[in-house]
């Protein structure tokens, strides 16, 4: 890209060298030839400013395209793996799934203690 930044110096020098050469074969006057050449400078430096600044534009458009395009396909890879990994799960987790919602040797029941107040209530209302 380091040619790019010189494009304005390059086209100005360009300009004024082969205005200053026609006007030496025209046989045009010093005078009017420098001047030829120093517009001629001018407007082609402006000229490669232009052209400059569009080259980089476009160059930084590129890149932003490649990069949005990367971190697609690195988006995409993450989900796919994902997608993998929890097949995988699935296959392992669903034989050792229990659906049992309590133990039938009973032994909840013997855990549990009720409140006085359930004692009273069934006592009471027998």
């Amino acid at each position: 890209m380091d040619y790019v930044r010189k494009i304005p110096l390059l086209l100005g020098t360009g300009a004024g060298l082969i205005t200053g050469l026609i006007g030496l074969s025209a046989g045009v006057p010093n005078k009017q030839n420098m001047l030829n050449m120093c517009v001629g400078m001018v407007v082609f430096y402006i000229v490669g400013i232009l052209i400059r600044s569009t080259i980089r534009d476009i160059s930084e458009y590129v890149m932003e395209l490649a990069r949005k395009k990367e971190e697609e396909e690195q988006k995409l890879k993450k989900e796919v793996s994902s997608r993998e990994a929890g097949e995988k799960k699935e296959e392992q987790a669903a034989p050792g799934i229990d659906l049992t919602v309590g133990n039938e040797s009973g032994q909840e029941d013997e855990d549990f203690e009720d409140l006085r107040i359930a004692e009273f209530i069934k006592n009471e209302l027998k």
